[in-house]
């Protein structure tokens, strides 16, 4: 019996040894869960302010290229306004010389006209004096050059 009373306090001992080593074994996990979501939480809180800081970059220099891309769109299209304003002046310096021409040809033919009204009415008016000439001389009007009258008349003798 004692040695059942031995047996059994041993086992009643080795029960309280695993009671107290399994408490002490749940306090140690407790324990080291807080610590590791302690950990997790930190390594998360550092990852997320890497990212933020990685994505924060990129986005500046997302935006530092597009402000550049925009820039040199803006100075294309600057050049693109001046080449259009350019050849824009040298078509109204173009339209503005064929005016100039085309009133000098006007100018031209309205002279060209007039000179020709001119030498008609000098024909014109040469013409009308050698009828008035030829014609005087058939009536005899003229004191020179004329020849003798004719007398359409019945004279009485």
């Amino acid at each position: 019996m004692a040695n059942i009373e031995s047996k059994l306090t041993e086992v009643e001992t080795q029960r309280m040894i695993d009671e107290c080593v399994n408490k002490r074994i749940k306090e140690e996990i407790e324990k080291k869960d807080a610590q590791i979501d302690l950990e997790v939480c930190r390594r998360v809180e550092d990852a997320k302010k890497i990212l933020e800081r990685q994505m924060k970059e990129e986005l500046q220099s997302k935006k530092e290229e597009m402000e550049r891309e925009m820039q040199e769109q803006e100075e294309e299209h600057q050049k693109e306004i001046k080449s259009l304003q350019n050849i824009i002046e040298q078509l109204k310096k173009e339209q503005e010389e064929a005016k100039i021409r085309l009133d000098e040809e006007r100018l031209e033919v309205v002279e060209a006209k007039r000179k020709i009204e001119e030498e008609r009415q000098v024909l014109e008016k040469e013409l009308r004096k050698k009828e008035k000439m030829i014609q005087n001389q058939i009536l005899g009007k003229s004191d020179t050059n004329s020849r003798p009258r004719i007398s359409f008349g019945v004279k009485k003798k």
